[in-house]
């Protein structure tokens, strides 16, 4: 059994091998030279290796979806261009957008694209009847992060932000590839409908997991471990868990002003941010969310197990507890 990095490694490997593979069937120039800066801009493929493993716990083979990664890949990168795009950001992982380095229009078709040929990789090595299920499940994940995008566009007009609504809108815009994710890979690996039902529920507290860790990280993260500015979210007005919560449990007046302050200006300024960091701590905001984030990752593990046990589920387990002692 190799160890946890070489079968990440391995995985990470043969993604980019099938990203550079799928450069040749793009032919228009711009378009071609668009694509490879997309693909070798970084990205640690965190959508492929949990299809990877999830169809290993089925198939003790951590390469036999990797088409099916590299589709999904793809997918996650048509809604990082087209993301971009709506926000008009300069950069993504350090380095200009593709709006930013070439124009909207080329951004556009290069999104549309690399969502056209994520759907064709999608199939490949499938038995007919996987193909359509595979689809299926990959169509309605589409809808829901396009779904998710909206509800937050929503948000950003509105002051009346209830943590359900919030809980729905993650699910749908942070969580719905990652279920993809794990789903496809059950789906490649012949689980059955019970085990897919598991692997979904997995992909879905998985996501809410990351989102609200990012909405933590943004106000105690280290700007040079996480490489986001720290107070980012609250600069620019974000409805993050922990307003929402804050303006749920604040009762001192200069709680509601500062609160009133965001919603009103759609954000604080960079010397505020220690005085809203102040805020949560004093409501018990961060030690709750905290136990939030431990508490979904516990299930995650708990349901993987009770799905399989095996090698293969272990290694899945040992990577996403990296992820949780980020913060907890």
């Amino acid at each position: 059994m190799k160890t946890k990095k070489q079968i990440t490694d391995n995985i990470i490997k043969e993604i980019n091998r099938n990203l550079i593979q799928i450069e040749d069937f793009v032919n228009t120039p711009k378009l071609k030279e668009a694509y490879s800066y997309l693909i070798s801009n970084g990205g640690k493929r965190f959508r492929p290796i949990m299809t990877s493993l999830s169809c290993a716990m089925f198939t003790n083979d951590y390469l036999h979806a990797i088409n099916q990664g590299a589709a999904i890949e793809l997918l996650h990168n048509f809604t990082l261009v087209h993301d971009d795009i709506m926000d008009k950001s300069p950069l993504r992982r350090g380095k200009e957008t593709i709006h930013h380095k070439w124009d909207d229009t080329t951004a556009i078709l290069l999104g549309d694209l690399i969502l056209g040929l994520s759907c064709k990789r999608l199939k490949i090595g499938l038995e007919p009847m996987q193909g359509m299920q595979a689809m299926n499940v990959f169509n309605s994940g589409l809808v829901e992060v396009c779904d998710g995008q909206g509800f937050d566009l929503d948000f950003e007009n509105r002051s009346d932000i209830t943590l359900s609504e919030y809980e729905m809108m993650i699910e749908k815009k942070t969580g719905s590839l990652i279920k993809v994710s794990f789903v496809i890979g059950g789906i490649v690996g012949n689980a059955n409908n019970e085990e897919l039902e598991k692997l979904a529920k997995v992909g879905n507290e998985l996501g809410k997991a990351f989102q609200l860790q990012d909405d933590l990280l943004d106000i105690i993260g280290n700007q040079d471990e996480f490489g986001k500015k720290t107070g980012k979210d609250i600069i620019e007005g974000k409805k993050t868990y922990l307003i929402i919560k804050a303006k749920e449990k604040a009762s001192k007046i200069e709680h509601i002003e500062l609160l009133n302050k965001f919603f009103k200006n759609s954000g604080l300024s960079e010397n505020e941010v220690p005085e809203i960091k102040k805020l949560f701590e004093e409501l018990g905001i961060i030690d709750e969310i905290k136990a939030l984030i431990f508490e979904k990752f516990e299930m995650v593990f708990k349901s993987i197990k009770e799905i399989r046990d095996n090698e293969y589920s272990e290694v899945l387990v040992d990577l996403l507890n990296d992820y949780k002692t980020r913060v907890v």
